[in-house]
Protein backbone atom coordinates (compact mmCIF):
# COMPACT_ATOMS: atom_id res chain seq x y z
CA UNK A 1 0.00 0.00 0.00
CA UNK A 2 1.27 3.47 -1.15
CA UNK A 3 0.65 6.31 1.80
CA UNK A 4 -0.19 9.73 0.00
CA UNK A 5 2.09 12.29 1.64
CA UNK A 6 2.33 15.40 0.49
CA UNK A 7 -0.12 18.13 1.27
CA UNK A 8 -0.36 19.41 -2.41
CA UNK A 9 -1.72 15.69 -3.49
CA UNK A 10 -4.26 15.64 -1.32
CA UNK A 11 -5.32 19.13 -1.89
CA UNK A 12 -5.98 17.96 -5.48
CA UNK A 13 -7.63 14.55 -4.68
CA UNK A 14 -10.04 16.91 -2.99
CA UNK A 15 -10.54 19.49 -5.63
CA UNK A 16 -10.83 16.64 -7.95
CA UNK A 17 -14.96 16.56 -7.53
CA UNK A 18 -15.18 13.23 -7.21
CA UNK A 19 -16.77 12.33 -3.84
CA UNK A 20 -19.44 10.23 -2.40
CA UNK A 21 -20.00 9.56 1.23
CA UNK A 22 -22.67 7.49 4.08
CA UNK A 23 -22.57 7.74 7.44
CA UNK A 24 -19.23 6.57 8.64
CA UNK A 25 -16.95 8.04 6.01
CA UNK A 26 -16.09 10.26 2.77
CA UNK A 27 -14.54 8.77 -0.60
CA UNK A 28 -12.68 11.30 -2.36
CA UNK A 29 -11.14 9.31 -5.68
CA UNK A 30 -8.87 10.84 -8.93
CA UNK A 31 -7.40 8.86 -11.95
CA UNK A 32 -3.57 8.82 -11.41
CA UNK A 33 -2.23 7.34 -14.97
CA UNK A 34 -0.11 4.81 -12.61
CA UNK A 35 -0.38 1.02 -12.47
CA UNK A 36 -0.82 1.38 -8.83
CA UNK A 37 -3.19 2.93 -5.91
CA UNK A 38 -2.04 5.40 -3.61
CA UNK A 39 -4.05 5.88 -0.37
CA UNK A 40 -4.78 8.67 1.96
CA UNK A 41 -6.39 8.81 5.73
CA UNK A 42 -7.97 11.59 7.39
CA UNK A 43 -10.20 12.28 9.94
CA UNK A 44 -12.62 15.31 10.70
CA UNK A 45 -11.45 17.34 12.85
CA UNK A 46 -14.54 17.73 14.86
CA UNK A 47 -13.55 14.94 16.34
CA UNK A 48 -12.07 15.86 19.34
CA UNK A 49 -9.59 14.09 20.70
CA UNK A 50 -6.51 12.78 18.66
CA UNK A 51 -6.57 9.36 20.20
CA UNK A 52 -9.39 8.45 18.65
CA UNK A 53 -8.98 9.95 15.09
CA UNK A 54 -5.79 7.74 15.76
CA UNK A 55 -7.53 4.84 16.03
CA UNK A 56 -10.46 5.27 13.13
CA UNK A 57 -7.35 6.25 10.89
CA UNK A 58 -5.21 2.52 11.71
CA UNK A 59 -9.03 1.28 11.30
CA UNK A 60 -8.97 2.25 7.80
CA UNK A 61 -5.55 1.72 7.03
CA UNK A 62 -5.73 -1.95 8.36
CA UNK A 63 -9.14 -2.37 6.04
CA UNK A 64 -7.51 -0.96 3.30
CA UNK A 65 -4.49 -2.97 3.39
CA UNK A 66 -7.10 -6.41 3.68
CA UNK A 67 -9.29 -5.29 0.54
CA UNK A 68 -6.64 -3.59 -1.57
CA UNK A 69 -6.41 -6.59 -3.48
CA UNK A 70 -9.67 -6.07 -4.54
CA UNK A 71 -9.76 -2.64 -5.65
CA UNK A 72 -9.16 -1.28 -9.59
CA UNK A 73 -5.83 0.08 -9.85
CA UNK A 74 -4.73 3.97 -11.32
CA UNK A 75 -6.49 5.78 -8.67
CA UNK A 76 -5.95 8.52 -5.70
CA UNK A 77 -8.12 7.16 -3.05
CA UNK A 78 -8.42 9.59 0.40
CA UNK A 79 -10.67 7.84 3.21
CA UNK A 80 -12.44 10.55 5.59
CA UNK A 81 -14.00 9.65 8.94
CA UNK A 82 -16.87 11.68 9.77
CA UNK A 83 -17.94 12.26 13.51
CA UNK A 84 -20.00 9.21 13.36
CA UNK A 85 -16.78 7.11 12.62
CA UNK A 86 -16.49 7.14 16.86
CA UNK A 87 -19.07 5.31 17.57
CA UNK A 88 -18.54 2.42 14.86
CA UNK A 89 -16.24 -0.37 15.10
CA UNK A 90 -14.36 -2.08 12.73
CA UNK A 91 -16.85 -3.87 11.31
CA UNK A 92 -19.11 -0.88 10.36
CA UNK A 93 -15.96 1.29 8.91
CA UNK A 94 -15.75 -2.09 6.65
CA UNK A 95 -19.21 -2.68 5.56
CA UNK A 96 -19.00 1.07 4.81
CA UNK A 97 -16.12 1.00 3.05
CA UNK A 98 -16.79 -1.89 0.76
CA UNK A 99 -20.35 -0.04 0.08
CA UNK A 100 -18.43 3.12 -0.88
CA UNK A 101 -16.27 1.17 -2.95
CA UNK A 102 -19.09 -0.55 -5.07
CA UNK A 103 -21.07 2.73 -5.15
CA UNK A 104 -18.27 4.48 -7.31
CA UNK A 105 -17.33 0.76 -8.82
CA UNK A 106 -13.51 0.15 -7.87
CA UNK A 107 -14.06 -2.67 -7.15
CA UNK A 108 -12.41 -5.33 -9.78
CA UNK A 109 -15.62 -7.34 -11.51
CA UNK A 110 -17.91 -4.17 -11.64
CA UNK A 111 -18.12 -1.83 -14.70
Amino acid sequence: MIIIKKNSDYKSVYNCNNSTSDFNLVLFIKKNNLNYNRFGFTAAKKIKKAVSRNIIRRRLKEIVRKNEYNLKVGYDIVLMARVNAVESDYKGLEKSFNKLMKRKMLLKGTE
